[in-house]
């Protein structure tokens, strides 16, 4: 039993010595539009660990935004188009491949419904409640990026991507700006 644990202990100080081990914090601006529609601009924080020299993992938290058209009954019997805009929380869990061309990440996002937001101009009477279900939408992400050093603890990338949420037919595409700050 002490051999086993012995191994264990010498096995993980061994990989923790070869490991290139980097933390970074991100913070940026993810403009995106969800098929086509108008481009939407939120806000991006990132964590990200470099394990090896090319492996590694991103995990952010970003704002996204969705544009949504509903058609309701106003007093006199007519229908009103209302202009919706729907907010999210995005979670991307990614794992992350660096080299000295590119950076790529793939993995799974998860958005949550928050809130919404009516910017119908000139309408008649305005949506006092909109709801959607689900509120969670699980995808997929692909992103590819590059590192641009700008001192020893800060770094500049710009990164684009694609986000297909399959279950639902639609997908995100966009471009995001992150300063990252090494840890």
């Amino acid at each position: 039993m002490i051999r086993k644990i012995l191994f264990a202990f010498f096995l993980f100080t061994s990989m923790s010595l070869l490991a290139q081990k980097l933390e970074f914090i991100g913070l940026g601006i993810n403009s995106e539009m969800k098929n086509g529609e108008n481009m939407r601009t939120g806000v991006a924080f990132s964590y990200e660990n470099q394990l090896t020299k090319h492996n590694g993992f991103e995990i952010g938290l970003n704002q996204r935004f969705a544009d949504r058209y509903i058609i309701g009954p106003v007093g006199d019997g007519t229908f009103q188009t209302s202009h919706i805009i729907e907010n999210y929380l995005s979670l991307p869990i990614l794992y992350k491949f660096y080299s000295n061309i590119v950076n790529l990440s793939t993995g799974i996002n998860i958005d949550y419904f928050v809130a919404w937001n009516d910017i119908t101009k000139f309408g008649v009477t305005e949506p006092n409640s909109y709801n959607i279900n689900p509120k969670l939408y699980v995808g997929w992400v692909f992103k590819v990026g590059k590192t641009i050093p700008l001192s020893a603890k800060f770094n500049l990338e710009p990164e684009v991507h694609f986000n297909p949420i399959f279950k639902y037919g639609y997908s995100y595409f966009g471009a995001s700006l992150k300063l990252k700050y090494r840890l």
